[in-house]
């Protein structure tokens, strides 16, 4: 045991530098450069849970499918092609998101490697939502209102735009400038929001109570 969570640290430090990376310079750059910091994501997520063969497995392979889809959606949009790359994107950073959480709330001392990878699960929630929100817009458009015009194919923009909506409903912000219309966008919105505010509550109760434990029995040794 000691030995895998000492192979484990500083997996999730790159992943939390590219996430970052990704999240402050999206609106800046070319989208192929866009899709190059996306793979280098993809990989740093994937190295991330390679501590287990069968998700590293998972991950390479769904990561590859996941970049195949959306070079081939911005070379040529089409509807599905389009449902299934947000689908795949979807599914892939919720994959991620829980394999991250279950070692980040594991047993074992509060390290920063666990700190790095909690900030990590978060953003992935982020992200997984709004993948999952573009993909109800491109099923049922209209289902989130009012949205800014975007040019057909546009992928990258219509992702900012579910990506700004995600993380203000994440954080219960609620500015209001983007809203849900449908029943399904409102229930899914609804249970982000949740998810959000029980995450950090859990999240800071498994952490001090990590570091309340680690402190008595320090002063159990001494």
């Amino acid at each position: 045991m000691m030995n895998a969570n000492r192979n484990q640290q500083g997996r999730h430090f790159w992943l939390l530098i590219s996430l970052i990376v990704i999240f402050i310079v999206a609106p800046f750059v070319e989208p192929t450069i866009l899709t190059i910091i996306a793979v280098v994501v993809l990989l740093s997520a994937t190295y991330a849970v390679s501590h287990r063969r069968g998700f590293l497995i998972i991950g390479l392979s769904v990561s590859t499918l996941s970049v195949i889809l959306i070079v081939w959606a911005t070379a040529a949009p089409n509807h599905w092609l389009i449902v299934i790359s947000h689908g795949t994107l979807a599914v892939l950073t919720g994959f991620f998101a829980v394999v991250i959480l279950g070692y980040a709330l594991g047993a074992g001392r509060v390290t920063a490697d666990r700190i790095y990878a909690a900030i990590c699960v978060y953003l992935l929630l982020g992200y997984a939502f709004a993948f999952a929100y573009c993909l109800m817009e491109e099923i049922s458009p209209g289902s989130l209102a009012p949205m800014s015009t975007s040019a057909p194919g546009d992928l990258v923009g219509r992702v900012m735009q579910m990506r700004y909506f995600s993380f203000a409903t994440l954080m219960t912000v609620g500015y209001g400038d983007i809203v849900p219309h449908t029943q399904m966008a409102r229930t899914m919105a609804l249970l982000e929001a949740l998810l959000g505010q029980f995450y950090l509550v859990v999240l800071i109760g498994r952490l001090v109570g990590l570091h309340i434990v680690h402190g008595t029995e320090r002063r159990d040794t001494n």
